[in-house]
């Protein structure tokens, strides 16, 4: 869809081909986008066009208005009067040099609306835009529509009516240059972050503007041409991409709806509690951390528990059976002795499986983030293959001597030369990327000494 710098490239083109031309006659091929006598318009001439926001208004010599708004894919094209109309065309303004300005819509949503200087203001739909960020002096009006508003930031930046201009594109734009999670409940964002977010409006704009837009998809200003700013964005449809400021990987969510683009590392959501991430190669005692977390008043989360839990689960173990036919099932649960001999043999339905119950760890743990009103730590082997890492404040990473870790894998399990062999392939590299590194080859009380720095104890 176009948004504000693409509508005013519009509007530039428009000028530049249309300003001072007289209407000799109209078409209309749709009728249900036209609101209004379009044949009121013939013998007016063209004196100005302006912007409302995403709203074109073609101003006329005779106090007539027309308002334009070309919402998904709408386009102007001008042609030769003689020139047949094309499939798509909405309605078509015949001007008496034989020339013809064509509106083209292959989504069929924008409109046309004939009004008038005295009342076009006060009437729908531009009676429910709100100002544009360069017609807003401080942020006063952003603080006061927003301040009891639980709805996500980007949601809100998205009402025409609190501030017009502002789409999906420099939405997103415009909060990582601000460092705001774009599900950060509106209320949540002070004075002084909104009026950040209304001057990096204004600067983002001004330079699409400049650029002519970004042309994303169908949008272009005319034919044969394109806007160039899509190529200084730094998050719009860069999904894992690499973050131009913390170089973290970028993520792509869904906001009411909406793709949004964010970085997890430089934009936090301050309506969230507190994440400590735990992870380490197996036999390392990342379950002790966590016990000690949960014993210094951190509600805690294991992936393997959750893993083990939803084997538990009917809907679960039916699934699992649609892509591993001879699944056992053994007292309600899932034999896995049977499971792993399986997957042994069968690499390519472990990914298969792994893909599938990881997904369900990701999302169970996501959604008790969200609504825990409780600080939380959470011990998740995978945690960067998983991309919880997005919502840790601090990431721990828990080693322990090779010889340590052997010990304690013999003790505990009997398949310890499996665990010893995921081990091996166990990436080193996201030790580097961990806030705090435990060597946990000594006493509990020696592991609960780190753990409490960590706490701030």
């Amino acid at each position: 869809m176009p948004e504000y710098p693409e509508v005013h490239t519009v509007i530039e083109t428009l000028k530049e081909f249309t300003l001072a031309k007289t209407i000799k006659d109209v078409k209309v091929l749709r009728a249900k986008n036209v609101e209004g006598d379009l044949s009121s318009l013939i013998g007016c001439t063209i004196k100005s066009i302006s912007q409302i926001g995403k709203f074109i208004v073609f101003h006329f010599d005779d106090s007539k208005v027309l308002i334009s708004h070309l919402r998904m894919e709408g386009k102007y094209f001008l042609r030769k009067e003689d020139e047949p109309y094309q499939k798509h065309d909405i309605a078509s303004l015949i001007f008496t040099d034989k020339t013809a300005l064509i509106y083209n819509d292959v989504r069929k949503f924008g409109i046309l609306k004939v009004s008038d200087e005295q009342h076009y203001l006060n009437e729908e739909p531009l009676n429910k835009v709100g100002p544009d960020p360069f017609k807003m002096k401080d942020a006063k009006r952003l603080e006061n529509c927003f301040k009891n508003k639980s709805i996500a930031i980007k949601t809100a930046l998205l009402d025409q009516s609190v501030m017009s201009g502002l789409g999906n594109i420099y939405v997103d734009e415009v909060l990582f240059e601000c460092k705001v999670h774009p599900e950060t409940p509106a209320k949540l964002v002070n004075y002084e972050k909104l009026s950040e977010i209304l001057l990096s409006s204004r600067k983002i704009l001004s330079e699409a503007i400049k650029q002519g837009g970004s042309t994303i998809k169908s949008y272009h200003p005319k034919e044969g041409v394109s806007g160039n700013f899509q190529v200084s964005l730094k998050v719009y449809g860069k999904k894992d991409g690499i973050c131009p400021r913390c170089h973290h990987h970028l993520r792509k969510i869904f906001v009411n709806g909406r793709g949004t683009t964010y970085c997890p590392k430089c934009q936090k959501n301050p309506a969230l509690v507190k994440v400590i991430a735990i992870t380490g190669p197996i036999g390392s005692g990342k379950s002790e951390v966590l016990r000690l977390f949960e014993k210094h008043g951190y509600k805690t989360l294991s992936a393997d528990l959750i893993t083990h839990n939803l084997y538990k689960e009917k809907s679960v173990q039916s699934e699992i059976k649609k892509f591993i036919p001879t699944l056992i099932i053994k007292d309600k649960e899932i034999d896995r002795d049977y499971l792993r001999e399986y997957l042994l043999e069968n690499p390519n339905k472990k990914k298969r499986l792994e893909k599938y119950v990881h997904s369900l760890v990701s999302d169970y743990i996501i959604n008790e983030i969200k609504r825990s009103k409780q600080n939380i730590a959470m011990e998740v082997p995978l945690l960067f293959e998983s991309h919880l890492d997005d919502f840790a404040d601090e990431i721990i990473y828990v080693d322990a001597s090779d010889e340590v870790r052997r010990k304690r894998l013999i003790k505990r399990d009997k398949n310890y030369k499996e665990s010893l062999k995921i081990n091996s392939s166990f990436n080193i590299e996201n030790k580097k990327k961990a806030t705090h590194v435990i060597i946990n080859n000594e006493s509990i009380a020696n592991l609960d000494k780190q753990i409490k720095t960590i706490c701030g104890k």
